[in-house]
């Protein structure tokens, strides 16, 4: 017996066995082909359990039946894939529902954070700033020394729509404008009391940078975030928690005050786990005033359950869910900081040196002041100046877990005994929102399996056949032709 082949063609192949010619036709290989995967189709069709799919391969229907039955099943087919479609749009955009909790006796109610940003000359300590004459610039003149000082001011006090009140100076480089300024920052006095000294311990200011400059907060669990040493030891950890002073119905009326203290301020009023936007309402008070803020809370929480949603289904994130590039931490307004300096950036080529400074950010002089002066109000309410008032999509989400707070009065009166401040809940709050799963994962599982049993018969076994028949039997039917 040998093989030897004689003459290869375009289409066939002479081989001679035996010594006899046999023939093989290359397109009886595609035929071939053609036939196991009909054979193939026709095993699924005819095994499946999905409804319908058993006439299509019945050889005693006619070619009419096997029409209507491919209508009737493309049209199931695409009606359950549209209630589907419908029904895991609805898991990922809207999952979950706000619901009112009115167990007020059994809750705990933050009290607010006040951060306080001294004003003009209070920032600016006329001992540092001699030293830093006699260290740095001892060859100025009385006038140069006046015009470095009204500098200096003007860059501690400067904000969006202050830009253009500071004037060039090149003695200093933008780079090194917030260590000087943190460096020349005033020694501040006060004194702290609240409601219940001995349940809640007394806090010290915080210092923190703002919008406003440098600043010092109370009762912030997030300050320390925004601190000057912070950012200097280029840390992007967590910190640990500090804790907020809080209280209950049983607590009775709770406050807090801060006494002498010895600068004019700007202030925030704000959640303890936030920080101020400079884009909020802030309360002013002079030295020799006693300014009295009375608030009340509305707070909203998410149930555990929550947590297995993205934030783009639950529409919020949590503290520990940071995406930023500012923080470890994650904040509405600190959020809405980054698309500042991202837009601010975008526009000018620099940000402010009041915020902390990224790998590739550039420091603004006062040039760059100067031009974002003229997008204040596009930089402060981050929306488009074209007329159509269309936010910027900072992608932004709210906290998750979060208390508001309305200042119910506000009053100020002249105090001969220093500057004070107090603030309080007036009243606690007896109702807070509850953030819940409504339409969980389950849920799509049990909605999606009802719509392919209404519209097919489907079940889970049904998917599971159809993922057997293309992976393991489609891989053996192969090999088999492959052998054969």
């Amino acid at each position: 017996m040998y093989w030897n082949e004689l003459n290869p063609q375009k289409h066939n192949v002479l081989f001679k066995f035996d010594g006899k010619i046999l023939k093989k036709d290359n397109d009886g290989v595609l035929v071939n082909i053609k036939t196991n995967i009909i054979h193939f189709i026709n095993l699924f069709f005819s095994s499946s359990n999905i409804h319908g799919f058993y006439h299509l391969t019945d050889e005693t229907r006619h070619f009419t039946e096997k029409l209507v039955w491919m209508m009737a099943i493309g049209l199931s087919i695409y009606g359950s894939a549209i209630l589907g479609s419908s029904t895991w749009t609805r898991y990922q955009e809207n999952p979950t529902v706000i619901s009112m909790d009115r167990e007020f006796k059994e809750w705990t109610t933050a009290l607010p954070a006040f951060t306080l940003c001294p004003t003009d000359e209070h920032k600016i300590d006329d001992d540092r700033f001699d030293n830093l004459i006699k260290t740095n610039f001892s060859t100025y003149s009385d006038s140069e020394k006046d015009d470095l000082r009204a500098f200096l001011v003007l860059l501690a006090n400067a904000t969006y729509g202050t830009f253009n009140d500071v004037f060039e100076n090149n003695q200093i480089q933008q780079k090194d404008y917030l260590s000087v300024l943190n460096s020349l920052r005033s020694d501040i006095s006060y004194e702290v009391s609240n409601s219940h000294l001995e349940i809640f311990s007394p806090y010290s200011l915080l210092s923190t940078i703002t919008e406003l400059g440098s600043c010092y907060s109370y009762n912030g669990e997030i300050a320390l975030y925004n601190s000057y040493e912070y950012w200097m030891s280029r840390n992007t950890s967590m910190l640990p928690r500090i804790g907020v002073i809080s209280g209950t119905p049983l607590d009775g009326d709770i406050f807090i005050q801060i006494t002498s203290i010895s600068f004019g301020y700007q202030g925030f009023l704000h959640s303890p786990y936030e920080v101020p936007d400079i884009a909020y309402r802030t309360y002013q008070s002079d030295l020799g005033f006693y300014k009295t803020l009375d608030v009340t809370a509305l707070s909203i929480y998410s149930a555990p359950e929550i947590i297995s949603l993205t934030p783009k289904q639950r529409g919020c994130r949590f503290l520990n869910e940071s995406n930023l590039e500012i923080s470890p931490v994650y904040t509405y307004n600190m959020c809405r900081i980054q698309c500042r300096m991202d837009q601010a950036k975008k526009l000018c080529g620099c940000i402010p040196y009041f915020y902390k400074p990224r790998k590739n950010d550039k420091i603004c002089d006062v040039k760059g002041m100067h031009c974002l002066d003229q997008y204040k109000e596009f930089l402060l309410k981050l929306r488009n100046t074209t007329g159509d008032d269309v936010k910027v999509n900072c992608g932004c989400y709210p906290p998750c877990d979060d208390v508001n707070y309305i200042v119910e009065e506000d009053s100020t009166i002249q105090w001969f005994l220093g500057t004070n401040l107090k603030w309080g809940l007036i009243k606690y709050p007896r109702l807070r929102l509850k953030r819940n799963v409504l339409f969980g994962f389950t849920d799509v599982l049990v909605s999606i399996g009802g719509t392919a049993g209404l519209f097919l018969g489907c079940s889970v076994l049904s998917f599971l056949e159809i993922i057997y028949f293309f992976t393991f039997r489609l891989a053996y039917t192969l090999f088999y032709f492959a052998v054969e």
